[in-house]
């Protein structure tokens, strides 16, 4: 397993809330099911839908990176403008998006456009 020292920090909790807020702002129908990847033991967590308090728990300091799922195009277009306009590091996947907590050092990571 990596050692934290191997990487880099690419988002902070301010950014982390500010996607929280952006999704509890939605209607709940179009919040995105997530899933994330601890850098600490390399866990990934089953996917979730409960922005309220599972998103939150504990910080996000242990967070790798986050999967969010989305189901339409609609929310597709709706979670990239939330995530560029925060600026997150991160990838769009086939099915929503990865964003980076860390990433590991000499690696770079770019913004969602």
């Amino acid at each position: 397993m990596a050692q934290k020292s191997d990487y880099f920090s690419v988002a902070n909790d301010t950014k982390w809330r500010e996607l929280r807020k952006a999704i509890l702002e939605l209607d709940c129908a179009e919040w995105p099911s997530f899933r994330c990847k601890s850098l600490d033991t390399g866990h990934l967590s089953s996917w979730d839908g409960e922005w309220y308090y599972h998103w939150s728990e504990g910080g996000w300091d242990w967070m790798e990176w986050a999967e969010l799922s989305v189901r339409t195009p609609q929310e597709r277009d709706t979670l990239r403008e939330i995530l560029r306009l925060i600026r997150f590091a991160g990838v769009e996947t086939a099915d929503g998006f990865r964003i980076y907590g860390y990433i590991r050092r000499g690696e770079v990571a770019d913004y969602i456009k």
